[in-house]
């Protein structure tokens, strides 16, 4: 099928937008042309994160026409595998770059509540959580891209929506969020089922 005749037919399900809402909150991007009518998702990560990127890609199938693909990334003078895909550029995307991107750069959207779900979140936690030790059950965010007015609103979410106990930990190359031990059970049930397997070592309790 030709490019327009797809496109003329596609709409962002309610769960590929939960997916889109996590993986815009982490490393995904949207890629907007000047004066297009529309926007395109781009999916990379690095070539030990390929069960999540083609996770990704079956979630959004219909809008994309080429799988995804390996290739060679330069990063600080090192040569790294990365996994990408991109989308077709289409309408539906729009409307999530105007929120995340009003003025070019990235940003956390004042109105992200509504939609940070409990899939959304799984989605970030995918791509951006990380354990903190071996010994602590305590987990990490990867927030270093925002700002500490946003980091603090993204606080305020997991706290009041899914009642978890987070700060802010300060890095030298930026602000991460911290989940504290305490909330290890609340973080498990919310994430266990949502999860892709490959990620459940990032489970304060292992499945």
């Amino acid at each position: 099928m030709r490019p327009r005749i797809l496109k003329r037919n596609l709409v962002l399900s309610e769960f590929q937008k939960e997916v889109l809402i996590g993986l815009l909150l982490g490393d995904g991007c949207l890629e907007r042309a000047k004066n297009s009518s529309g926007a395109r998702l781009k999916v990379s990560q690095g070539g030990s994160q390929h069960e999540f990127v083609e996770w990704l890609y079956e979630v959004f199938k219909n809008f994309v026409q080429t799988p995804p693909r390996v290739k060679q990334a330069n990063r600080n003078d090192k040569n790294h595998i990365e996994v990408v895909f991109n989308t077709l550029t289409h309408p539906d995307f729009k409307h999530f770059h105007e929120m995340f991107y009003p003025t070019g750069r990235k940003i956390i959207p004042e109105s992200i509540s509504k939609s940070l779900t409990p899939m959304a979140f799984a989605v970030w936690f995918m791509g951006d959580g990380s354990v903190k030790s071996k010994e602590c059950r305590g987990r990490i965010l990867n927030t270093q891209s925002f700002s500490r007015t946003e980091i603090e609103r993204l606080i305020l979410i997991l706290k009041n929506k899914f009642n978890l106990q987070v700060s802010i930990r300060t890095q030298k190359d930026g602000l991460q969020i911290y989940i504290s031990a305490k909330s290890a059970q609340v973080l498990n049930i919310l994430l266990k089922d949502k999860i892709l397997p490959f990620f459940y070592y990032k489970l304060p309790f292992k499945s």
